[in-house]
């Protein structure tokens, strides 16, 4: 389920991000390791930022919070 290509996973497993990137890989929240499911998204731009970053809508919220 991994949305990252083979070229971004392996920058970013090179820069420090290998568990982040096998926990986006297994369908998991890569800050707080819960699963991820797409009706947990509250909106179109939640789903959006999934899509760029992984995190679930929890950690999303905690992220951008104002």
């Amino acid at each position: 389920m991994s949305i990252y290509n083979e070229n971004k996973k392996n920058l970013l497993c090179e820069i420090g991000f290998k568990k982040e990137v096998q926990r986006i890989d297994l369908g998991l929240c890569p800050f707080c390791g819960i699963s991820i499911k797409e009706e947990d998204f509250r909106d179109e731009l939640s789903k959006k930022e999934f899509k760029i970053s992984g995190l679930c809508q929890k950690c999303q919220d905690k992220v951008f919070e104002e």
